[in-house]
């Protein structure tokens, strides 16, 4: 079969395309019409209008075919058997829901902080899982670059499941592939219980000394409380802390003392942070939440905090609901602002707001915001504005925010990924927001956003700003007790 338009046959016989239609239409030269105002000539008729034109043919048949005999007629009306197309074991694409309704309209491209970079297109993404080019989406770096913010699910006007997409590249990545800090996190908490492999006897150590420096600083009496059974909350820690910021874990334990709270540390498998959300090893992330629920049954504690990071919050719940939805009947599980509203509203802590006088302003966790919204129902908006308001009279909010918030570029184990110029390339929108904003205090609950805000974009883009976690910021505006009927005193 040769396929042609009429100019082209023009071209080839040397005639005008009027001479080429009205050969057509008077069967000089059979042809029917085909796709894109072609034409469709069978091999024999075009090598004919050759011959009669001392032209030599543009194509010829299918070597293959020259020569074969004809197939022998089918006999006695026999069928012949159904070619079956397997289908592929396991696709990424596994959902309607992520592909063949996406419009391709650009909405998440326009949203996404690092669409561009190294040609990243959240479009390109789903349309290549649809196509099932998994292998190409497994061995590129496009979905560690991204955060796993969510902005493109809240713009998409379709809906479409793209960080579900995403996780699930994540997890086919060979697990010698995955970025390296992130991995070694990962196996290193499931070998020795916390992701930086903090020995036991020195973890209990700190925290014995950094409770005598609290009894003997501001709260008399005190005694960090390890394995306490009967305690009504159990609380995980952050490796990050004991190991790099230990005197950072005072903030929640002058708040626990000054609330009266019955709390306790499990001195083993104490670690709330899970990055098996962030390698996609989905066994791991079911592996570390098992711990937890473990010690709490174990301690007979009745409600557990996840402090300090805001993605702990979140793997935590998802893996409770997935697998372990029995255990939100038997225990409650509190976020920081939930625990903190608690205690002021109750009378149990009281704010002097008068401690902060520079103009605030309050950053919201993609995970903690838009991305528990969207999985739980809730997104914690109006609950830090609350909290970051009792503690600062002067407070502005960033434009946009709450669920149109951008993700200030290291969530998803960004932070410790290899991608350092793309994650501060992800960051300039959220710096910008606070530039214009004109805040001198940014305040947040997430441990990555704290620690982009203030030791990268603080530094890249000249913002001249401090940050403080939200807890950090109620600790340092606490009234407390006056000791032995002297002043009262702040925390």
């Amino acid at each position: 079969m040769y396929e042609a338009k009429v100019n082209d046959l023009a071209e080839e016989f040397g005639v005008h395309r009027n001479t080429i239609r009205n050969w057509i239409n008077s069967g000089v030269l059979p042809a029917q019409e085909g796709p894109g105002r072609r034409y469709l000539i069978q091999w024999e008729d075009y090598k004919r209008l050759c011959d009669k034109y001392g032209r030599e043919p543009r194509i010829g048949p299918d070597p293959a075919t020259v020569g074969e005999a004809a197939p022998a007629p089918r006999s006695n009306g026999a069928v012949p058997a159904a070619v079956r197309l397997e289908a592929k074991v396991n696709p990424l694409y596994t959902a309607p829901a992520l592909a063949d309704v996406c419009l391709a309209c650009g909405s998440c491209a326009g949203a996404c902080p690092i669409s561009g970079v190294d040609d990243l297109d959240p479009r390109k993404i789903v349309r290549m899982a649809f196509l099932g080019l998994d292998e190409e989406l497994v061995e590129s770096d496009w979905p560690w670059k991204c955060t796993m913010c969510g902005k493109c699910e809240v713009v998409c006007p379709m809906n479409v499941e793209i960080l579900q997409l995403m996780r699930r590249i994540r997890s086919r990545r060979e697990r010698d592939k995955v970025p390296p800090a992130i991995q070694k996190g990962v196996v290193t908490c499931l070998e020795k219980g916390n992701n930086l492999g903090i020995p036991k006897d020195d973890f209990l150590i700190l925290l014995k000394e950094l409770g005598e420096e609290l009894a003997g600083s501001s709260c008399p009496g005190f005694a960090t409380p390890i394995d306490v059974r009967g305690a009504r909350m159990l609380v995980t820690v952050n490796s990050k802390q004991p190991f790099a910021e230990p005197d950072s874990l005072k903030w929640w334990w002058k708040i626990f003392h000054a609330a009266g709270e019955s709390w306790t540390i499990s001195s083993e498998y104490w670690e709330g942070v899970n990055w098996g959300l962030h390698s996609g090893d989905y066994s791991a992330m079911r592996t570390i939440v098992k711990r937890i629920i473990d010690n709490i049954e174990r301690l007979n504690c009745k409600a557990l905090l996840l402090p300090e990071c805001g993605h702990a919050y979140y793997a935590t719940r998802y893996a409770l609901e997935r697998w372990f939805p029995e255990s939100l009947q038997q225990f409650k599980v509190y976020t920081v602002f939930d625990l903190l509203l608690e205690y002021l509203a109750e009378g149990r802590i009281t704010l002097d707001p008068s401690v902060h006088t520079r103009l605030a302003t309050f950053h919201d966790s993609c995970n903690y915001g838009r991305k528990s919204l969207k999985t739980f129902g809730h997104g914690y908006f109006d609950e830090p504005r609350a909290l970051t308001r009792a503690c600062c009279p002067q407070y502005v909010d960033l434009a946009p925010d709450r669920e149109e918030n951008y993700c200030c570029g290291a969530g998803g184990g960004a932070w410790a990924s290899p991608f350092w110029a793309e994650r501060v390339f992800h960051g300039r929108i959220k710096a910008r927001q606070i530039s214009e904003s004109g805040a001198k205090l940014v305040v947040t609950s997430c441990q990555n956003c704290r620690d982009q805000l203030q030791t990268s974009l603080n530094r890249e883009f000249n913002l001249n700003i401090e940050v403080q976690f939200l807890w950090e910021l109620v600790a340092n505006s606490l009234v407390m007790a006056p000791q032995g009927g002297g002043e009262v005193r702040h925390g």
